[in-house]
């Protein structure tokens, strides 16, 4: 781990703060920008897998996760059998998953059959709770990974966490927590009137980590020690201001000084 890092915790450079850069581009400003870890979104797994293991080669960094399964009330789609056999292959640690059925069981079966194609690798499915998805609460994710057992795991975002009523500052269930992500709301008590909003907010209006008003002391302290977190700011205005190796420093310093925080405050 980089000696600017605080102990306990890597750094992952997620997909959707460098949404400008393609895929294995990602990779190297990742490496550039000092992270241990990178995500991609993958929208031509077969297509994009060369070029990001020529990455991931050349830079030796780690790939955390590849997005995005959106689980429906059908069985797994070859788009989604492809994304699940690249992210193997290239060895993330996860396969970032949404649910868009609010039906349990119907989400416990896809995730089922998801994590048995992933069965022998190890890449394990990380299901993410969205107020505006069919699974929306933390609660939810974990009865559903829970059911389905090995394999699976959930993936907290404080964002998505605080939206959904879901206290920042309970213990995350170290069996079931692979990673998290590190962001931040300008203003969490402003409500967004309605779901688009919610998306539009998640999309495209966070900020980064200890910009905001998002307890991330909190948030961090609840989770299983080692942990990876994912910075994951998706931001408008960062991406009409700053090039993408500066976004990416300057959301790296941002989470750094969250977590050297925390670490003054044990």
């Amino acid at each position: 781990m980089p000696d600017h890092i605080p102990p306990g915790h890597a750094l992952s450079l997620s997909a959707g703060c460098v949404l400008d850069l393609a895929p294995a581009e990602v990779v190297a400003c990742a490496t550039a920008a000092g992270y241990d870890l990178a995500g991609v979104r993958l929208a031509d797994p077969r297509g994009q897998r060369a070029a990001v293991t020529a990455a991931l080669a050349r830079d030796g960094i780690g790939l955390l996760d590849v997005e995005v399964v959106r689980l429906g009330t059908e069985p797994l789609a070859d788009a989604d059998r492809a994304l699940a056999d690249v992210a193997a292959d290239l060895g993330a640690r996860f396969l970032l998953t949404v649910s868009d059925t609010p039906d349990e069981d119907v989400t416990t079966a896809r995730v089922a059959e998801l994590a048995a194609r992933l069965r022998g690798s190890g890449t394990r499915v990380a299901l993410e709770p969205m107020r505006f998805t069919g699974v929306r609460t933390r609660d939810a994710a974990e009865h559903v990974a829970r059911a389905v057992g090995d394999g699976v795991t959930v993936l907290l975002d404080p964002l998505h966490l605080h939206r959904a009523g879901d206290d920042l500052t309970r213990p995350a269930d170290p069996a079931l927590t692979g990673y998290a992500q590190l962001t931040d709301l300008a203003d969490p008590a402003t409500v967004p009137s309605d779901p688009d909003a919610l998306v539009r907010e998640a999309r495209h209006d966070r900020v980064p980590p200890g910009h905001g008003g998002l307890d991330l002391g909190g948030f961090v302290a609840g989770l299983p020690a080692g942990v990876p977190l994912a910075v994951e700011v998706q931001s408008d205005r960062l991406a009409a201001t700053t090039a993408p190796l500066e976004r990416a420093l300057l959301l790296r310093l941002a989470a750094e000084t969250v977590l050297t925080a925390r670490e003054g405050a044990r």
